[in-house]
């Protein structure tokens, strides 16, 4: 009898532990699919063409804000595709933030947040505390790339600001280390992240191992240096704080062109975060990594860092500037901290 109700406790207990796992497994795997996601083939040429002339036009000084669902009628060429991109992945957000950029400028890392309720707080006193509102997702639409530019869209999943680069990770990273994933700027290439994300642009590609720069940056012409891209935050029932919306600072930009994305069943997905393997990780016990010192560089104050200090020391593996470098490949890199 005692034996019985032994094998009885081992058998449940066996059971239990193997659904925790499998539990676990999914939910990593579901975590690591929804955090960093990219796909190329998303938009024709002939729409990037003619949405790097749109955003040629309205230049990079400002971000702007549409609410779904649009008006065909009243909806700008920008508006209009990227309502079309978040319909194709089926996603519901309520208000669009975005903004646009022509040149490859050396962007520190950072997550995006409500920027002006962020500046309010800062006025207010005593903010260093308050958690910031941050959106729900964030993305990158690439257009045009320079021949000579080499700067990828740099992500840290799990971490939200600099400071967390120096804690454990966050979320759904398994690996010992800060995960770092590099995205090339190819033309018609969507990058979609969770909008709590640390991410930046290095100018130039190796600008974390260099100790000083020296000179301008280049910006002209546009077929060498230009870096043609719309970003844009999904935000839920509430817009980000004093953001306009183009009908209010300029109908007559209103267009009836309409390139809209191509299918999603068209788009090539370019990065699958459950079977990348990533540079800086042992495949077996005899492998040796050698690792170089960096320093990431952060934006914004020290709230927004959260750390003192303007730049951050890790430690990179030596194939890193190689991986900053490569013009198509999204890549994944473990980082360590010192």
């Amino acid at each position: 009898m005692k034996m019985d109700l032994s094998c009885r406790f081992c058998g449940t207990f066996f059971f239990l532990c193997c659904c925790l796992i499998q539990n676990y497994a999914e939910s990593l795997a579901a975590c690591r699919k929804n955090s960093v996601s990219v796909w190329d083939n998303v938009l024709s040429v002939d729409s990037r063409d003619e949405l790097h002339k749109a955003t040629s036009q309205l230049g990079s000084s400002h971000h702007f804000l549409f609410q779904r669902p649009i008006d065909p009628q009243k909806s700008t060429l920008i508006e209009k595709t990227l309502d079309s991109i978040l319909t194709e992945m089926d996603d519901k957000s309520k208000y669009v933030e975005f903004w646009t950029r022509q040149e490859w400028r050396s962007i520190e890392a950072h997550a995006d947040v409500d920027e002006m309720l962020a500046k309010s707080e800062d006025k207010e006193g005593n903010s260093m505390d308050k958690p910031f509102r941050f959106p729900m997702n964030g993305h990158v639409l690439y257009l045009q790339r320079g021949d000579e530019v080499r700067g990828p869209t740099c992500v840290f999943p799990g971490r939200q600001s600099g400071g967390d680069l120096l804690t454990p990770t966050k979320g759904c990273d398994d690996d010992a280390g800060v995960e770092l994933v590099t995205v090339p700027a190819v033309p018609g290439r969507l990058l979609r992240f969770q909008g709590d994300y640390l991410h930046a642009v290095p100018r130039p590609y190796d600008l974390w191992f260099r100790s000083f720069i020296q000179g301008a940056p280049s910006y002209s012409p546009e077929e060498t240096w230009g870096r043609s891209v719309i970003l844009f935050n999904t935000w839920g029932d509430h817009p980000p704080l004093d953001v306009k919306s183009r009908s209010a600072v300029a109908d007559d930009e209103v267009v009836s062109s309409h390139p809209l994305c191509e299918p999603q069943s068209a788009w090539i997905d370019a990065y699958d975060e459950t079977e990348a393997k990533a540079d800086g990780t042992c495949t077996n016990a005899d492998s040796e990594i050698k690792y170089v010192k960096t320093k990431i560089w952060l934006l914004g104050n020290e709230r927004r860092r959260s750390h003192q200090m303007r730049t951050l020391p890790l430690m990179a593996p030596e194939s890193l500037p190689a991986t900053l470098e490569e013009e198509s490949a999204v890549r994944r890199t473990i980082l360590q901290q010192i």
